[in-house]
């Protein structure tokens, strides 16, 4: 007996979101009602995070996080977007708004390293309330509201639920200093005031015509808008050589490896990666793999890692499979990736403004084959011999890359 979501019409948009992003029409009927429920072999379920989580587990359980912990985390967030943003006052709404935005400063996703259940159940709360969205007061919010209306509404074709919102990411403003007050500034502030009050017709018509003058000093004229670069082409990704891998003395679940990424004779990356759960130690070492090697650097537990090994997940998170060429005889390190059809010079360092692989890391997958793609086209290695080589996992298939 086929599952029954019933969901009211024109409310619970977030389970609206969740039923038509995970492709759960195969497992799930949907139903207009008076109130939300699932019935799955005569039991009834209720609760809107209860609903999500059984059609994220159905369909794409890498949803609901990775470990304990993390599926916690999501389930929190979840729960927290459902009472934070419905029936609440002008200030509520505003709190809400910071604390998401407290939680996104230094994240790509509001829980973990991928996209999960509590993004898309945040993202349905916040698209009704987005009028309220401020650059000055939002700026994270704005980015990460951003990122998930372009790869989960405007991607998966879901623009009549969600309509998208106009943002201009180049407006987000960098974060500022605080500027320290010069002495006197206050006491010359003052002085000016006094000075301009005492002013009569004649000051304020020179002022007007000052600012008349500053506003036409200001106007320029709009330079030519440059052809947009594939945004697949500003990753740098590359063939990678593991020289050593061993545990991190902080981290249990991590490795830190010494990578040969092609940057000079002599010169091997530090790259963090969390395989214990899925590599023993003596595996990581002397192999090959394929390494994201333009992001910017970041910590993990005192460890500075300079780049991401890319891995295959299987769709139901059994297996994490590292990436290789399908021919090492043929590579070497730092030979990069490509596609067929995409043009265009990798960034030195990606933005992390500008979210480019986030963009289009959801289109990264393994098929039938075990091949590493992006959409339908194959991950090819660019060798010296001008023979592309693929890439592959061992077994997974059907999995997504990151």
């Amino acid at each position: 007996m086929a599952a029954i979501l019933k969901v009211p019409e024109n409310t619970a948009s977030e389970l609206l979101l969740v039923y038509k992003y995970t492709k759960a029409e195969g497992v799930v009927n949907l139903e207009n009602a008076t109130e939300a429920s699932l019935e799955v072999s005569g039991e009834k379920f209720d609760g809107i995070t209860t609903i999500c989580k059984y059609l994220a587990s159905k369909t794409q359980p890498q949803l609901l996080g990775e470990g304990k912990e993390n599926q916690a985390e999501v389930e929190a967030w979840s729960n927290w977007a459902i009472t934070a943003f419905k029936g609440v006052t002008s200030k509520e709404l505003n709190a809400a708004l910071q604390k998401l935005n407290e939680q996104l400063t230094s994240r790509t996703f509001v829980v973990g390293n991928q996209i999960s259940l509590a993004d898309l159940i945040v993202f349905a709360h916040v698209h009704h309330t987005s009028k309220n969205l401020r650059v000055k007061s939002t700026p994270n919010v704005l980015r990460w509201f951003d990122l998930i209306q372009n790869t989960v509404v405007i991607k998966n074709d879901l623009v009549k639920n969600f309509a998208p919102l106009e943002i201009n990411l180049d407006d987000v403003p960098e974060p500022e200093a605080p500027k320290k007050e010069k002495k006197g500034d206050k006491k010359g502030d003052k002085k000016e005031e006094k000075k301009d009050g005492e002013k009569k017709e004649g000051g304020k018509k020179d002022k007007k015509d000052k600012k008349d003058k500053k506003e036409k000093k200001e106007k320029k004229p709009a330079a030519p808008a440059e052809p947009e670069q594939p945004v697949f082409t500003r990753l740098d990704i590359r063939v990678g050589y593991i020289r050593k891998c061993e545990k991190h003395p902080d981290a249990d679940a991590l490795y830190v490896e010494e990578i040969d990424c092609g940057d000079g004779e002599g010169q091997y990356r530090t790259i963090v990666s969390g395989l214990v759960k899925w590599y023993p130690v003596e595996e990581m070492q002397n192999r090959w793999v394929i390494v994201m090697a333009n992001l910017k650097p970041a910590s993990m537990r005192g460890i500075k890692s300079a780049g991401m090994v890319l891995c295959a997940t299987a769709p139901d998170g059994s297996k994490v499979e590292l990436l290789s060429p399908v021919d090492t005889s043929k590579v070497k390190p730092g030979d990069r990736i490509y596609v067929e059809g995409l043009e265009g010079e990798p960034e030195k360092v990606l933005p992390p403004k500008k979210k480019y692989f986030e963009a289009v890391q959801p289109d990264f997958n393994t098929k039938g084959d075990k091949i590493a793609y992006f959409q339908d086209k194959p991950f090819l290695i660019k060798t010296a011999s001008g023979e592309p080589v693929k890439c592959e996992v061992a077994t997974v298939q059907g999995g997504g890359i990151k």
